[in-house]
């Protein structure tokens, strides 16, 4: 009986040993949205638009009450950088919970769905053609076109299967044209690596 276990148990140790190193955990409790963006470490004012707009709210019940999924395109930083002072404090509330949500699919989409998804696809700012994207694949590359821009993604940030984050880098939009002339907000990309 001794020697059964302990066969067992080197051959557990010896397979669990070579299945080499695990994936990043997710974080501990209910899934939120600004805890993986802060740990991303290159989101804060996203974040802050996020909670000034009590979006973050909206996403984490939605994540941790229903089985629906989010994609999220979130703006790094870097993507803000090029607005005038001020620029962000001076649109509306709607016009920044729009900002946000066109930022986000309410569904799940893995990199490898971007290739077969069905355009166009509706952001959570709404319908008709002010708020929907087109994406396509070239090789690696994820491309996303507003019918203006054509921009790509630019890498995962996070996903567990019912939430996928990935990267915006660069600004594309004037931000003197806010309220109708400024949607969609497009963002540049670089390639999906």
């Amino acid at each position: 009986m001794v020697a059964k276990f302990l066969l067992f148990f080197l051959l557990h140790c010896t397979t669990t040993l070579a299945q080499g190193p695990a994936a990043a955990p997710a974080p501990a409790g209910p899934t939120n949205v600004t805890k993986i963006l802060e740990k991303a470490g290159q989101f804060t004012v996203f974040i802050r638009l996020l909670k000034a707009t009590q979006e973050d709210v909206t996403l984490n019940g939605q994540l941790n009450n229903t089985n629906n999924g989010i994609t999220m395109f979130a703006p790094s930083d870097s993507a803000f950088q090029s607005l005038k002072t001020g620029t962000l404090n001076s649109i509306n509330d709607q016009e920044k919970a729009e900002l946000v949500q066109f930022h986000i699919i309410p569904t799940y989409l893995s990199s490898s769905q971007f290739q077969t998804v069905s355009n166009p696809v509706t952001t959570q700012a709404g319908s008709g053609d002010r708020f929907q994207l087109n994406i396509t694949t070239t090789g690696n590359a994820v491309n996303i076109s507003t019918g203006l821009t054509n921009t790509s993604v630019s890498g995962a940030v996070y996903t567990d299967g019912q939430l996928a984050v990935y990267q915006v880098d660069k600004k594309t939009f004037d931000e003197a044209c806010w309220g109708e002339v400024s949607f969609p907000v497009v963002y540049d990309f670089a390639e999906l690596g």
